[in-house]
């Protein structure tokens, strides 16, 4: 397999809610020894995968290695895909638990920073509106040194999160999964899986208010 950085805005091409129908008959195919098929799947999923390995905060370095791993893991456990299921619900779990299973084996605790707007869930361009930017022709070194800072603090944030509640937020921001298709990936039932949003997103909605808080209440007494 060919190594390749991952392009931060990588995402599944196709729209929401649309499957290809032969994609089901990919790992059947391929288990009866057809050459083609295994690359077929690869194709299609490797910008979903590379998206959630850069989402997850999985370093660069071993961003490509897990590529890989993940795919041989696919190529190993193809004889138990059941073609009357999605199969992107079934790849996903595998590229969940590979991703788990390199946090643990590595202590790691780095975490994604998708978008801000996944925080409030409002702001043009993805900023939430008490950071939104009104100057016309965009930040100033200021406003992009205080976006950053930020931008940091969240990713912090977002590691203290359970388990849980990361995993979804992670999951929620590749292009497409819905809440039943989590639900199938975390073997959760999908108002759980809801809670568990709604709960990460409002969780870190009330840390950003209290900073700013402070922030404000550092600034008046430094008037």
């Amino acid at each position: 397999m060919s190594k390749r950085p991952a392009a931060p805005n990588e995402v599944d091409a196709r729209p929401p809610g649309v499957v290809d129908l032969d994609e089901r008959n990919w790992l059947p195919r391929h288990c009866r020894g057809d050459a083609q098929a295994f690359g077929q799947l690869m194709r299609a999923y490797r910008n979903l995968v590379y998206t959630f390995l850069y989402r997850y905060g999985i370093d660069t370095e071993h961003r490509d290695d897990l590529f890989q791993e993940i795919f041989l893991k696919v190529h190993q456990s193809a004889t138990t895909y059941r073609p009357s299921e999605p199969l992107r619900p079934w790849l996903i779990s595998i590229v969940l638990n590979t991703v788990r299973n390199f946090r643990r084996d590595h202590g790691r605790r780095k975490h994604f920073m998708s978008r801000l707007s996944l925080v409030t869930g409002n702001g043009p361009s993805g900023t939430p509106d008490s950071m939104a930017v009104s100057a016309p022709h965009g930040p100033g070194p200021e406003q992009q040194m205080e976006q950053q800072a930020t931008v940091t603090w969240l990713e912090r944030q977002i590691a203290s999160l359970p388990d849980r509640q990361r995993e979804v937020l992670v999951l929620a921001t590749l292009k497409g999964l819905s809440m039943k298709e989590i639900a199938r990936i975390l073997k959760l039932p999908e108002n759980t899986v809801k809670t568990h949003l709604r709960r990460a997103r409002l969780a870190l909605a009330e840390r950003l208010a209290v900073r700013e808080h402070a922030a404000a209440a550092a600034d008046g007494g430094r008037l």
